[in-house]
């Protein structure tokens, strides 16, 4: 890549990282521009994947106080969804890419509205069969860990979904723990990526270098911002991104 592509690399990163942290839908902006600069969609798709994930990890840092307390809740759900991140990494390299090409707008999709709708949704969920829940919401995190490793667009909003539904209607606690599923996601997959996949390392090594530093201010604007405002920006940015995608696919 050229020094300007790299620079707009740059600072779609920082942008990214805030993004993620926020909503989990900065694959939105990061895979086109890619895709722009001239990197193959595969190569885009994995450089994203990887250049992601200390962003990731720096928000993290910036959610340790909502994050007090959810060990059991980690220790549930992040194997799961870092499991689903493997399968989804095989995925990549032997499935038709029209199969997920299809299934993603319809899942983020899905998951937009359900954020949107979580309020209204997850008391008669928790209330009429909390153990059936439970054995949803582990397969949720294996299937939305697999969607992960094999594109990744939206996947912390789809994780945001189903722990709005059946773990905690604390939107800020929801925010923090999405988090780090959708870091253990995007690094599992990552790691494998970067032994197996055509990752672009300059760009990696930017996109790396400036979502670390959005990451920690996404974390602490999404501190402030109400808990409708936040399910309200997770859900519309899920839309956007859905609709983005089915625009791409046809």
């Amino acid at each position: 890549m050229t020094p300007l592509a790299l620079g707009l690399v740059a600072a779609t990163g920082l942008i990214v990282g805030m993004l993620n942290a926020v909503a989990g839908a900065g694959a939105l902006l990061t895979f086109p521009l890619m895709v722009a600069l001239g990197l193959s969609p595969l190569s885009a798709n994995v450089t994203n994947c990887v250049g992601v994930v200390p962003g990731s990890m720096a928000a993290i840092v910036g959610f340790r106080k909502e994050l007090r307390g959810q060990g059991p809740t980690l220790r549930k759900l992040v194997p799961p969804a870092a499991i689903g991140s493997v399968v989804g990494a095989v995925l990549l390299f032997t499935l038709p890419s029209k199969v997920f090409d299809y299934a993603a707008p319809g899942l983020l999709a899905l998951g937009a509205v359900l954020v949107l709708t979580q309020p209204l949704l997850a008391k008669r969920l928790r209330a009429r069969a909390p153990h059936r829940n439970n054995k949803g919401l582990i397969a949720g995190m294996f299937a939305n860990g697999a969607y992960g490793g094999y594109f990744g667009a939206g996947v912390g909003i789809i994780f945001a979904a189903l722990l709005g539904l059946m773990v905690t209607d604390d939107a800020h606690k929801m925010n923090a723990i999405k988090n780090v599923l959708q870091t253990a996601a995007n690094g599992v997959a990552g790691v494998i990526f970067a032994f197996t996949a055509p990752v672009n390392w300059p760009a990696a090594i930017v996109l790396a270098a400036t979502t670390a530093i959005g990451g920690p201010l996404g974390a602490r604007i999404s501190r402030y911002l109400p808990a409708t405002a936040l399910r309200s920006v997770i859900g519309v940015l899920g839309l956007v991104t859905a609709s983005t995608l089915l625009l791409r696919t046809f």
